[in-house]
Order: structure tokens, then C-alpha cells, then sequence
């Protein structure tokens, strides 16, 4: 799988111009939108930007506007400052469905991250509740001092003015089954990038998982989330094929695929069910909505969404009509656990269709 680079080219360095463009360090930790106009950006200035001592005359640009920072905003080299709206001249609305967020020093847009639908997205949009982070991976470079790369990921437990860099949730499930186009499962193969096949993990680029098909095709493996790309090889020098899928945090990513096993080297009939839940509000007091989608290419008979306490105890089955001309579906859950009202705490929903689990997502009850 590819990785992601968040990769902004400047002409000049802070303080003196060099020759060669380079490639500095992100400044936005994180980025995590609570609505339209509510959202707080960390971010963080490393010893590249020495000769920044404010931010004044800096600003935050989006598709709807630009915004002046407010003056009088200092900065300590690899310290974490946390922007909201009203550290802004003017407000600043940011589209959760497809966006960028520029930070701008008054000349260069020094950092960005685009998103959602926009043109150019490195990540899909963030559901309810998951922020944006760029993940600080050390790692080795072969013959060279340890350094750190940055991909950008999804955060299903936000950590703003906290840990910078990292990630408290932002890992899924990504598993499935592989068939032939006799829909016979192909065991043996191989899902991922064929570049660092058996390279250890701690090597530079290496941050995202490979695995293998069972005897019965299926796999399963955590994975970072984000928009990666998969490759499907029994030998790293002959890749079949390969597609692009997106991974969600703290998630059940499940998906089939079907290849063209003639030698043409086609994916054909990819069958990504990709199905993720959000739930709003979240965290509740109470009622929450729970909300998935099905593919259009994929038919369902039966749906459930089950609910289950911390100590993994199912308390709550919720059915779904299935109607198989809607693919969007929404579920009120009131709280309760068969008779009783559900006291705080973490809980999980599950969703299975045709008796297959392909989702779950995080509930937090806070009364």
C-alpha cells in the first residue's frame, strides 16, 4: 500500500533562501471539526520554523474563505498551540463532507490537508467524533540515523493539545474474503505493498500491514486508516493486480473481492462493501442515532445492529428493514438495554448483515 505523504515543496527556507526545494515537517498536528463553525486545529512548530516568533500576519484559509489569526499568539519552538474560531479576526466555516484547511504565514502556505470530496483529498471526510492527524512514524532508513515520516490518519479518540503527532484510535480492522471469478477463494495470496514484502516493519515507508488469504480466502489484519492502496501478489515481482480502499478507525472494514484469475491481471467485480457506522450525537446522554450505508451493487436480506457493554455482553439487538432499492439506513438507539436504562460508559455497536459482522463503532453514554 502506498503511503501518505503530506508533502508541501517550499522555495525557501525560514530565514534564508537555498536552491533546492525541500521538504519541511508538518505544522498541523491535528485537525478536528465538531461542526461547520466549530473546530480546533493543533499545531506544531518544529526547530524548522525558527524564525517565527508569532503568529501574526498569519492565517487560515478554507473553500470558504481566509481568516487573519489574531495578534499577540506566540510561538516555542515544538510546544503545541490549539486554534479555534475565536482565535480568529473573522469566522471561518469548514465543510465536513470535503474541505482543506491552508496554513498560511502571510506569503507561503506552509502546511495543508485536503479532505472529503475536495479535489486533491488525501483522506477521506471524518465522521462524527474522528479527527485528522498527521502520525509521526519513526523509523530506520537502511545504513542511516532513525527519523520520522508523517501520514495522515484518522482518529476515532481525538487528543487535541495532547500528545502531538500521534494517535490515540486510529487503528482498523480490514478483512475479508478473496475469490476467484467462479467465486472460489484463493488462499495463499497475498494483500499488500509487494515493495516491502518480509522488510521489517520499523524500516522507513513500511508503516501499513501485509497479509495472507487463508485456505478459505479470507484474511484479516489491523490497519491504519486511510486511503491506501492494496496489491495482490504470491510474489512480490508479480503483482495481479490492485485497487484502492479506504479504512476507517476503530472499524470492521470488510471486504470481498473478485479476480479475474485468467492471466489478464484485472480486477473485476470488486465487491467493497466498506460499510462504516456513525452515530450522533456521540457521545450521548441517552438517545443516539445510529446511521450505515450498503453498496449498491450489494444485496442484503437481513441487517442487525447489536449492542454490546464493555465487558463484550450483548444487551440490545436492533433490527433494520431492509429495503433494497434505499442503501442509506438510520436507527434510533434510546439507551436502554432490554428493560433498563444503560448507565455511562463505553459500549459498542455492531452491524451484521446476513449473519456477517462488517462494522462496529464506539458508543460513549456520559450522563
Amino acid at each position: 500500500m502506498k503511503k501518505l505523504f503530506i508533502v508541501i515543496i517550499m522555495m525557501f527556507t525560514l530565514g534564508a533562501t537555498k536552491a533546492n526545494p525541500i521538504v519541511p515537517p508538518p505544522v498541523i498536528s491535528e485537525f478536528y471539526i465538531v461542526n461547520d463553525s466549530t473546530w480546533y486545529v493543533e499545531l506544531v512548530f518544529q526547530q524548522y520554523y525558527y524564525s517565527y516568533p508569532n503568529l501574526d500576519g498569519f492565517q487560515i484559509i478554507s473553500s470558504s474563505g481566509s481568516s487573519l489569526i489574531k495578534n499577540g499568539i506566540s510561538i516555542t519552538a515544538d510546544s503545541i498551540l490549539v486554534l479555534t474560531q475565536e482565535d480568529l479576526q473573522s469566522p471561518l466555516n469548514f465543510n465536513r463532507s470535503g474541505d482543506f484547511i491552508f496554513i498560511n504565514d502571510g506569503y507561503w502556505n506552509i502546511d495543508e490537508i485536503r479532505f472529503g470530496n475536495f479535489e486533491g483529498a488525501q483522506i477521506s471526510s471524518p465522521e462524527y467524533g474522528q479527527s485528522l492527524v498527521n502520525y509521526g512514524f519513526h523509523c530506520l532508513e537502511y545504513g542511516s540515523e532513525p527519523k520520522t515520516e508523517y501520514y495522515l490518519v484518522k482518529d476515532s479518540d481525538p487528543t487535541i493539545g495532547i500528545l502531538p503527532y500521534e494517535t490515540s484510535n486510529a487503528m482498523g480492522t480490514f478483512t475479508g474474503f478473496v475469490y476467484d471469478e467462479t467465486h472460489h477463494p484463493i488462499p495463499g495470496l497475498y494483500l499488500g505493498n509487494s515493495d516491502y514484502f518480509n522488510v521489517p516493519s520499523s524500516v522507513c515507508g513500511n508503516i501499513f500491514s501485509t497479509t495472507i488469504t487463508n485456505p478459505d480466502g479470507s484474511y484479516m489484519v489491523p490497519e491504519f486508516s486511510h486511503w491506501c492502496r492494496v496489491e495482490f501478489f504470491f510474489q512480490p515481482s508479480d503483482v495481479l493486480c490492485d485497487t484502492v480502499i479506504n479504512i476507517e478507525p476503530d472499524t470492521i472494514n470488510y471486504f470481498e473481492f473478485n479476480l479475474d484469475t485468467l492471466m489478464t491481471n484485472v480486477l473485476q467485480n470488486s465487491f467493497q462493501t466498506d460499510i462504516t457506522l456513525s452515530c450522533f450525537p456521540n457521545p450521548t446522554t441517552g438517545e443516539t442515532t445510529i446511521s450505515f450505508g450498503i453498496p449498491s451493487d450489494g444485496h442484503v436480506a437481513k441487517a442487525l445492529l447489536k449492542i454490546y457493554n464493555s465487558d463484550n455482553e450483548m444487551i440490545r439487538i436492533l433490527p433494520v428493514n431492509i429495503d433494497n432499492s434505499q442503501n442509506q439506513y438510520a436507527v434510533k438507539w434510546d439507551g436502554s438495554g432490554g428493560q433498563s436504562i444503560v448507565p455511562s460508559g463505553m459500549y459498542y455497536c455492531t452491524l451484521e448483515l446476513d449473519g456477517r459482522k462488517v462494522a462496529t463503532h464506539k458508543i460513549i453514554v456520559a450522563k
